[in-house]
C-alpha cells in the first residue's frame, strides 16, 4: 500500500513538473508573439506617422503656392516699378553730366 501511495505521488510530481515545463513554454510563446506584435503596431504607426507627415507637408506646399505667387507678382511689379525709376532718372542724369562736363 505505502508502495502504491509513493508510485501515485511520484507520478503526481512527474505531472506537476510536465505542467510548468509546458507552462513555461507557453509563457515563452505568448511572450515572443507579444513582442512581434507590438513590434508591428510601432512599425504600422511609424509608416502611418510618416506618411501623415508626408501628407501634411504636401498639403503645406500647395497651400503656399497662391502666396507665394502673389509674393512673386508683387516682387516683378516692384523691379518694374524700379526699372521704370531709374530710367527717368537716367534721361535727368545724362542731361546732369553733360551739363556739368559741356557748361
Amino acid at each position: 500500500m505505502a508502495f502504491e501511495i509513493m508510485k501515485e505521488i511520484l507520478e503526481a510530481e512527474q505531472r506537476a513538473e510536465e505542467i510548468l515545463k509546458q507552462a513555461s513554454v507557453e509563457r515563452e510563446t505568448m511572450r515572443t508573439e507579444a513582442v512581434q506584435k507590438s513590434n508591428a503596431i510601432l512599425s504600422e504607426a511609424k509608416k502611418e506617422a510618416k506618411k501623415a507627415s508626408q501628407q501634411k507637408i504636401e498639403k503645406a506646399i500647395a497651400d503656399s503656392q497662391p502666396i507665394k505667387a502673389e509674393i512673386l507678382a508683387q516682387a516683378a511689379e516692384h523691379c518694374q516699378q524700379i526699372q521704370t525709376d531709374a530710367q527717368s532718372r537716367l534721361e535727368t542724369a545724362v542731361q546732369a553730366v553733360i551739363g556739368k562736363v559741356v557748361g
